[in-house]
């Protein structure tokens, strides 16, 4: 927060420490993003309800995702000008495609493992085709949480609570909250909760760290529920199946992930948790972590 935006906004001392304190800016860029979010769902649905009206839903989903992404950037954005004063650095465009596509990779390979050791253990079974239309619903789905989500749980609840707590609590912080977000979802349980938590909740913090950028996350998370849902017609944090294989799970649900599907399978975690590891020792060797508050 050392370079100072034009927009910042400018108090006495005192003032400025309150507003700069990890806690305060926490809050506020939730209100923030938050807000915008919001008022692009509003807008959304009244440009949207003729072409729902119209069994357009497809264009209306489109129009929704575009708005939503756009403005929780825009709100992020202007919190950070405003309130940090300063450049939005992990969201700088420069290497960003470059960045988002080597997440997706990420997300398409560990995906693709997870499923291909189903297949082995014949947990998943490959039955049919379907039209490659039902790729659409996934691929907005996919962006939309992607870009909305790691705004909200990296860029604002990991970045800044990591000022606070330090790398390790953040992460442990930012997974929890992260993992226990989704308990919501249909077919939630607490293992699809805590299986999250640990994989997705701390992958993506951790390339977070690594990067000190949102891209990799953001690209991870974009291909890794488009590639499970998308591709290979598995359930996504307990959504209906659909993709452009048509499959069936047999066995245990701990292998299979039950109704939830593969996110809540110990195949995931084991995987997930091993490449977290790497992550985790990658950080440490680049000198990638941050000190709490009360240890500087």
């Amino acid at each position: 927060m050392n370079e100072s935006h034009p927009l910042a906004i400018h108090l006495p001392e005192k003032g400025m420490r309150i507003l700069r304190f990890p806690l305060t800016r926490l809050f506020i860029a939730l209100i923030f993003v938050t807000a915008f979010t919001g008022l692009a769902f509003g807008l959304s649905s009244w440009v949207s309800k003729d072409l729902l009206a119209q069994e357009h839903k497809l264009l209306a989903s489109i129009i929704q995702m575009i708005l939503t992404c756009s403005f929780s950037w825009f709100g992020y954005t202007l919190y950070c000008w405003t309130v940090e004063g300063r450049k939005v650095s992990e969201l700088d465009i420069r290497n960003g495609f470059r960045q988002t596509g080597t997440g997706l990779l990420l997300g398409f390979g560990f995906i693709s493992l997870i499923m291909l050791i189903m297949g082995i253990t014949g947990n998943y079974h490959v039955t049919g085709f379907n039209s490659i239309s039902v790729l659409w619903p996934f691929l907005i789905m996919s962006l939309q949480a992607g870009i909305v989500e790691e705004i909200l749980s990296r860029g604002i609840i990991f970045r800044i609570a990591e000022e606070g707590i330090g790398t390790w609590g953040s992460i442990l912080f930012s997974a929890f909250l992260f993992g226990f977000m989704h308990m919501g979802n249909a077919n939630a349980t607490v293992f699809s909760s805590v299986s999250i938590a640990l994989t997705a909740g701390v992958i993506l913090a951790l390339l977070y760290v690594i990067t000190r950028r949102l891209w990799v996350p953001i690209g991870l998370h974009i291909g890794w529920n488009f590639t499970l849902g998308g591709i290979y017609g598995a359930p996504v944090s307990g959504g209906e199946p659909g993709g452009i294989l048509a499959a069936q799970f047999s066995g245990s649900e701990w292998l299979t992930g039950g109704a939830f599907g593969p996110e809540a399978s110990v195949i995931t975690v084991v995987v997930f948790v091993a490449f977290g590891i790497y992550l985790a020792k990658k950080s440490i060797r680049d000198n990638s972590w941050v000190k709490p508050m009360w240890r500087k």
